[in-house]
């Protein structure tokens, strides 16, 4: 007779785990073949550098362990594994690739720690949003990469709204790269960042508006208990900063870090309210 058990959770864990060393020494091994040229052995030599790596490895197999305790491994769920980080480590080289290119044009020395902190979160609300586009086009392709067949359907269902989402993040994150690059010293003048700034409020105020109409009346109280949620959370946070910024206690918020403040909190707001309603277990 069959044994249909699935397997323990500890043994899932383990499998995930191995699966998540294995690929990160692979990925690792690569970087240092395209950047050094010799493998890992020059990356190895500086003790700091080999101590913050292996680092590095306990923590990313302990997060592809923990995340997929309760699925059992197999060859699809292998598969999935492989192209969906590849896609997300093709994407981060692409960044990275960006950020050398402005390396090399000059354009960050002249950047401040409020341009930084702006360009790095516009940076991951790109990631996120390529990402999550992959996902979508990937459930519409029938490519069989998502394991969660409820997900898959949902995101066929409602293809249209999870990109307009997905783009409306991508723009929010490109506004805060365009403005972190036109500070004084910057590759974009002003009135090249404010041109472009515009536009892309544009297309936000355009997909916010399309994306209401497309969701439902669950998505549209998730919206508004969202945008609750961050009012409360911009006047803690924010209203806070500038309070001990007037009494001397820190420095000002720049205005490009109540930009990038909003834009964090509205996110985090979102999270919060799914989260109470538990649909980020699903």
């Amino acid at each position: 007779m069959a044994n249909d058990k699935t397997p323990p959770m500890w043994r899932n864990f383990a499998a995930w785990s191995a699966v998540g060393a294995i690929f990160y020494i692979v990925v690792l091994w690569g970087a240092a073949v395209l950047v050094h040229g010799d493998g890992m052995g020059a990356m190895l030599r500086s003790k700091q550098l080999a101590a913050m790596l292996g680092l590095s490895l306990i923590f990313s197999t302990a997060v592809v362990g923990f995340t997929s305790r309760k699925r059992p491994i197999s060859l699809r769920r292998l598969r999935n594994f492989l192209i969906q980080n590849t896609a997300a480590i093709v994407a981060c080289l692409l960044l990275i690739w960006g950020f050398s290119a402005l390396a090399r044009a000059g354009a960050l020395g002249a950047m401040g720690a409020s341009d930084w902190i702006a360009a790095v979160t516009g940076s991951f609300l790109v990631f996120f949003a390529f990402l999550g586009t992959f996902n979508v086009g990937n459930a519409h392709t029938g490519a069989d990469l998502i394991d969660d067949e409820g997900a898959a359907e949902d995101l066929r269902e409602r293809g249209r709204l999870f990109v307009y989402s997905f783009v409306w993040m991508a723009a929010c994150g490109l506004l805060l790269i365009g403005l972190s690059l036109a500070g004084p010293g910057g590759v974009l003048s002003p009135a090249a960042a404010l041109a472009g700034a515009l536009v892309l409020i544009a297309v936000l105020t355009a997909l916010g508006i399309a994306a209401w109409r497309l969701s439902d009346e669950l998505g549209r109280t998730l919206s508004r208990e969202a945008g609750n949620m961050a009012f409360y959370l911009i006047l803690l946070l924010g209203g806070g900063w500038a309070m001990l910024a007037h009494l001397g206690v820190v420095a000002a918020p720049a205005p490009l870090d109540w930009l990038t403040l909003f834009a964090v909190l509205l996110f985090v707001a979102s999270f919060i309210a799914v989260g109470r309603r538990k649909l980020l277990t699903r």
